[in-house]
């Protein structure tokens, strides 16, 4: 940056707190000096910071620093992130913060939901499910290691065959003969059990459902009760009482 080309002045954010909405704050170029719930935090060039809903913040740029405002509907949004974090923006992060501001901000909207790729990789305790056997043959691994990284993953199995560079059959085969499951039976009960780590967080179902892949919440609570015998609901009060 050449300095008597380029002046970004500095800007001072009052403190604010968002009622309805995760806020995640991206700096792009230079620092940032925060104040999270009475915490003081230096932001620089390369980082993010999540800050959950109904948490008080401020913040002042630094002169010739930018930093990029992300936003998440809590009521919609499952994750595990429960307190303010700071993220390190690595290479994958910062193209999927691209595509989400890009698909927010303009009619570049990709087909997939970027955000729930996003919290996949911030998640200080991801939703990884390690229960469930893994296949052993390299392509049916990758796009079992993909349905794992995203639960909610909209791609067909034809879609995710040819990421993994392979046919449907080669990938149905080796599920079956390698975890005793179909891949379809592999991906609810994936996605089943990652649902039943988000709502051990204290997340709402319908949030839960939408995370995990299913845009109708009352085929995510069938589909949880023929899993585990017992509703989301229940499921919650079950945690809670044992917990």
């Amino acid at each position: 940056m050449t300095p008597w080309r380029v002046h970004v002045p500095s800007v001072s954010i009052d403190s604010r707190v968002e009622r309805d909405r995760h806020v995640l704050l991206w700096q792009v170029q230079g620092r940032s000096d925060f104040t999270i719930e009475g915490r003081p935090l230096s932001l620089r060039d390369g980082t993010a910071v999540w800050i959950p809903v109904a948490t008080r913040h401020c913040f002042t740029t630094r002169v010739n620093s930018v930093v990029l405002p992300m936003s998440f509907d809590a009521a919609t949004t499952a994750t595990t992130l429960r307190t303010p974090t700071v993220i390190s923006a690595d290479r994958d992060l910062c193209t999927l913060f691209l595509a989400f501001i890009q698909a927010t901000h303009s009619i570049i909207r990709p087909s997939t939901n970027i955000a729930r790729q996003i919290l996949a990789l911030i998640e200080e305790s991801p939703v990884l499910v390690t229960a469930l056997p893994l296949p052993t043959t390299e392509s049916a691994l990758v796009v079992a290691e993909a349905l794992r990284f995203n639960p909610g993953d909209e791609r067909g199995v034809e879609e995710l065959a040819e990421s993994a560079h392979t046919s449907v059959r080669t990938i149905e085969r080796a599920f079956l003969a390698e975890t005793g499951m179909t891949l379809r039976q592999w991906r609810i009960r994936n996605r089943m059990e990652a649902a039943a780590i988000l709502l051990r967080s204290r997340t709402t179902s319908d949030a839960v459902a939408r995370r995990v892949g299913y845009a109708n919440t009352s085929a995510f609570r069938r589909v949880f009760k023929g899993h585990f015998g017992m509703t989301p609901g229940q499921y919650i009060e079950r945690f809670r009482t044992d917990t």
